[in-house]
């Protein structure tokens, strides 16, 4: 998929370095010239759409540039899972994903330990404002003052700062990778075929004719270098070899996550999304064990939860700037953002030593909510989640697939306030709670 919004400069040169090698390097392994749903983008969301659609007995292809997702999003967030929202949709989405991560619990590595959230004199009213709407949802969420918070967790124990909490104890934390995983061996065990190393150039979708795509396929997996070139530059350097191929279907389904927006740019669509770096600290501190506990969320935006022998911790810092940017700052963003917050909220922390860490994208829009729905004619979209792409997964797949499908979401899963009109109608899912 292309990375940036330029004229395509190097299609004379994809064009001119086609070995059109049928037999040489990767075959291209497709059981079928036209499929009725393309999915363009195979992360977590892209993998759960194919499940779903498969499910449906769609016929369905999913591309990628690396199925190994070494860039992905998929493989590079917290892994918390948590239906502790305050809009709707969002909550409706998360507690369906969460039920069915239930049921595979053991092979996802899915713990419902729980999210205790603190919030500040400011925030504390809002939460408060919207524990009925939750537990209305049959989301279950025990609010806690600062004194229980305490005696929930020992170690926080400097409690300035704090006016309350909210716990939920069916949210909780599970391995990304593994899910991903899942969502792959069982659409392909209903017959969904993948496709690597494909980046695309072009697609012609039109309401009378099948939808076109356009592409380059890599010739052979894609080095560090090269596919760290694609994916934050302008499509294949010089270097790599590749050849040219059309794929054609009924439909096709835009699930790129921080990449979407530079697929809308091919069918000329805006974009609302635009991806913005996260970065995450892997910490070790011997004198404390969280393992009984699930995550949680400081009032200063730091986030933790344990993660086997260590602690992960995370923190947006709000003037990030957008862009694909995958360089993790070390030691510095330890010690300038995460040790001073975790510090100031527990004593034991004092000696908390970085191990390592690492750089992911959040696929960002304005109000913080996922764009979900049909695009244009033959186009439909699930990406923008905003951080929230593992914990929805699930229950985005099941309702664009059922739109897909049907021309309609399912009745217990509605997902039309997600759709990209409400940017222009100003119908806004604003989604405060985020991190």
């Amino acid at each position: 998929m292309p990375s940036t919004g330029t004229t395509w400069h190097n299609m004379k040169s994809l064009r001119t370095r086609d070995s059109k090698s049928g037999s040489q390097g990767r075959s291209l392994s497709m059981a079928r010239e036209r499929y009725d749903v393309i999915v363009i983008g195979a992360g977590v969301v892209g993998s759960a759409l194919a499940m779903a659609l498969a499910e449906r007995k769609l016929s369905t292809l999913v591309i990628d540039v690396d199925l190994s997702g070494r860039l992905s999003s998929s493989e590079r967030n917290a892994g918390g899972v948590r239906a502790t929202w305050w809009q709707p949709v969002n909550i409706a989405l998360c507690r369906a994903s969460i039920g069915y991560y239930r049921s595979i619990a053991r092979e996802v590595g899915f713990r419902q330990k729980g999210y205790l959230w603190l919030y500040d004199a400011e925030t504390w009213p809002k939460a408060l404002a919207h524990v009925e709407l939750q537990r209305s949802l049959k989301h279950p969420i025990e609010t806690l003052s600062t004194r229980e918070v305490h005696a929930r967790v020992p170690e926080i124990d400097r409690l300035e700062g704090i006016a309350g909490a909210t716990f939920s104890p069916e949210d909780g934390l599970i391995n990304p990778n593994l899910l991903k995983n899942h969502y792959r061996e069982r659409s392909r065990a209903l017959g969904a075929e993948y496709l690597d190393g494909v980046y695309l150039y072009a697609i012609r979708a039109e309401e009378e004719a099948d939808a076109r795509l356009e592409c380059w396929r890599a010739d052979r997996p894609l080095s560090e270098s090269a596919l760290m070139r694609m994916m934050a530059q302008d499509g294949p350097g010089d270097a790599e070899t590749g050849h040219l191929l059309t794929l054609r279907a009924g439909a096709i389904a835009i699930a790129s996550g921080a990449w979407s927006a530079n697929v809308l740019r091919l069918l000329d669509l805006p974009s609302f999304s635009e991806p913005v770096r996260r970065q995450i600290s892997v910490v070790d501190n011997r004198e404390t064990n969280f393992s009984a506990y699930g995550m949680i969320v400081d009032t200063s935006g730091v986030y933790f939860h344990n993660e086997g022998p260590h602690i992960l911790a995370g923190y947006s810092p709000p003037d990030e700037p957008s862009g694909y940017y995958f360089q993790y700052d070390g030691e510095q963003f330890f010690q300038n953002e995460i040790w001073p917050r975790m510090y100031a909220r527990m004593s034991c922390y004092e000696r908390m030593r970085h191990v390592t860490g690492w750089a992911g994208l959040y696929s960002v829009t304005p109000d913080r909510s996922a764009i979900i729905g049909c695009a244009a004619p033959r186009v439909y979209e699930a990406h923008g989640f905003s951080g929230r792409g593992v914990m929805q997964s699930w229950g985005a797949a099941k309702a664009l697939a059922g739109l897909i499908a049907d021309g309609r979401y399912p009745e217990d899963l509605d997902a039309s306030a997600l759709s990209r009109e409400r940017f222009a109608d100003d119908r806004l899912v604003r989604e405060e709670l985020h991190i």
